[in-house]
């Protein structure tokens, strides 16, 4: 029969000793995997905060180039209009550029409308909305939206004939599909020269 070894107390307390030791190694282990957590989420949180400055930064640059180039195109599309003074057949006697309004509304909110080229004479209104690139729901606010609340905004010009036109520097391919259909004149930018498809204009 095997004899049993009899710890000393010096070699119960070494171990508990050793344990301790142990313990200290992974609390300190623990600690710096922590730090090493935080610092890695502060580097990605401060990379996150730069990437979103950037994209940031372009976006507002692309938006300003959008609005630089739309203000061209309008510059561009007014002048045109200004020195012809038609569209769609129908003469007019005066041409104005960004014609806007509000008006208060029963449930404490505002009506608003601002419009890019106005063309008027005695008994019709002609109005172009300008835009960088022109989608099929730019058509259809103009048609749906954009008259009636003229009309509201500008009651004096309600009983008038309304020709829509929209203009910009691109077009979407289902946008002047619907501006035909819709009986909507087409302007569009050719080099230094205006295009306008304006033939089939429908009267509102």
């Amino acid at each position: 029969m095997e004899e049993k070894k009899v710890r000393t107390f010096e070699e119960i307390m070494e171990g508990f000793d050793r344990i301790e030791k142990m313990q200290e190694e992974n609390a300190k282990g623990f600690a710096e995997l922590r730090e090493l957590q935080k610092r890695n989420e502060e580097k990605r949180d401060k990379e996150l905060l730069e990437l979103k400055e950037y994209v940031y930064a372009v976006n507002s640059s692309i938006e300003g180039m959008k609005k630089n180039s739309g203000d061209v195109a309008e510059d561009y599309f007014f002048n045109s209009l200004n020195a012809t003074k038609t569209l769609g057949g129908v003469n007019f006697d005066f041409v104005e550029r960004n014609w806007k309004s509000s008006i208060p509304l029963e449930n404490g909110k505002t009506l608003d409308g601002e419009y890019d080229i106005t063309l008027i004479n005695k008994d019709s209104m002609g109005i172009v909305e300008v835009k960088f690139k022109v989608h099929r729901k730019d058509v259809e606010n103009l048609v749906k939206k954009q008259v009636e609340t003229f009309k509201r905004l500008f009651p004096v010009y309600a009983n008038y004939k309304f020709y829509l036109g929209i203009g910009g520097m691109s077009f979407n391919k289902q946008a002047e599909d619907e501006a035909k259909k819709l009986g909507v004149g087409i302007l569009k930018l050719n080099g230094d020269a205006v295009e306008i498809n304006d033939k089939n204009l429908k009267v509102y």
